[in-house]
C-alpha cells in the first residue's frame, strides 16, 4: 500500500481506489446496471424501477422476464399499463382466461367487462332505462351526450330490482374487495380506478342527484349504489372523489340517484 494511501489520501476511480484498491461507498458505477456495480461488483436490493414497464428498467435499461401481470386482462399489465394484442379466448363476448370482453342489455346497449381480483364486472355506468322504477338523467338533458358518457343516474331500489339475469348489483364486501385489490391505501386505489387508471375500473364522474332533486357533482365525483342496506331507509355507496384523489363508503338514502356498475354472477 502506498504511503499516501496509509495517510488515507487515496487516488479515486469512482469507487476503486488506483493504487490499493480500496472500495468506498460511494460513486459507483450503476449506469449499466442499477443494482451491481460495473467497477467492483458490489450489489444492491430493489434499486430497478419496472413502473413504467414491468420487464424493462427505466433507469438502466436491464431487462427481465415474467414481470407483467396479466392475470386481471390477458392485454393489459396491471402493474405498469403494458398493452398487448391477440391474447384474449373469447367465446360469447367474454374471454375464458381472465373475464374481459363485452356485455349487450336489453336495448343493444354494450358494456365493456373486466376482472379485478375475482370478480367480473362491467367498466361502464349501466345506460338502460327501466320498465318501472325512478331513473335520472343527470341536469334531465343532453339525452344523447349525457347518457353515453355517464349513464343513467338510479334509486337504490330500481338497481336492486333491475340487474340483467346472470348479474346482481354488488355487495359493499364485494365492492370493497375491488378496492383492496387495486392498491394500498384510498389513494393508490384511486389512482388505478380513475379513467385511464391500470385497474380498467374507468370511473367516470357523473356526478349524483339529491332527493330534493339537484345534480350535484359533475366531473367531480363518481358514486355508485351496493346492495348492503343500513336499515329500511339507507343503503351504503361506493363514491370516488376527483378533488380529494380518494376512494370510500358512506351510508345513503336510498332515495338518491346514483351511479351503478353490475357484477357477473359466480358460476356455483
Amino acid at each position: 500500500m502506498s504511503i499516501k494511501c496509509k495517510l488515507g489520501i487515496h487516488h479515486w476511480d469512482g469507487c476503486i481506489c488506483t493504487l490499493c484498491n480500496k472500495i468506498r461507498s460511494t460513486s459507483h458505477d450503476t449506469k449499466e446496471d442499477c443494482e451491481k456495480c460495473s467497477k467492483c461488483g458490489t450489489e444492491f436490493i430493489n434499486q430497478h424501477d419496472w413502473r413504467q414497464n414491468c420487464e424493462k428498467c427505466s433507469i438502466c435499461g436491464k431487462t427481465r422476464e415474467h414481470g407483467h401481470s396479466w392475470r386481471d386482462n390477458c392485454e393489459k399489465c396491471f402493474k405498469c399499463g403494458q398493452v398487448r394484442n391477440g391474447k384474449h379466448k373469447i367465446i360469447k363476448g367474454v374471454c375464458t382466461i381472465c373475464g374481459h370482453g363485452i356485455f349487450e342489455d336489453d336495448d343493444k346497449n354494450h358494456y365493456q367487462i373486466i376482472r379485478i381480483g375475482d370478480h367480473i364486472l362491467m367498466a361502464e355506468n349501466y345506460a338502460k332505462k327501466p320498465v318501472s322504477g325512478n331513473f335520472w338523467l343527470y341536469e334531465n338533458e343532453n339525452e344523447n351526450t349525457n347518457l353515453n358518457k355517464y349513464g343513467y343516474l338510479y334509486d337504490f331500489e330500481t338497481a336492486i330490482n333491475m340487474a340483467p339475469k346472470g348479474w346482481h348489483l354488488p355487495s359493499k364486501g364485494e365492492l370493497e374487495a375491488v378496492l383492496n385489490s387495486t392498491g394500498e391505501g384510498s389513494q393508490n386505489s384511486y389512482k388505478n380506478l380513475k379513467v385511464g387508471g391500470h385497474s380498467g375500473f374507468e370511473a367516470i364522474f357523473a356526478g349524483w342527484r339529491s332527493k330534493f332533486g339537484n345534480f350535484i357533482g359533475e366531473n367531480a365525483s363518481a358514486h355508485f349504489w351496493s346492495s348492503t342496506q343500513e336499515g329500511e331507509k339507507k343503503a351504503w355507496q361506493f363514491k370516488i372523489l376527483a378533488h380529494d384523489h380518494e376512494a370510500s363508503f358512506e351510508e345513503s338514502e336510498i332515495s338518491l340517484g346514483l351511479s351503478v356498475r353490475y357484477f357477473k354472477d359466480k358460476e356455483s
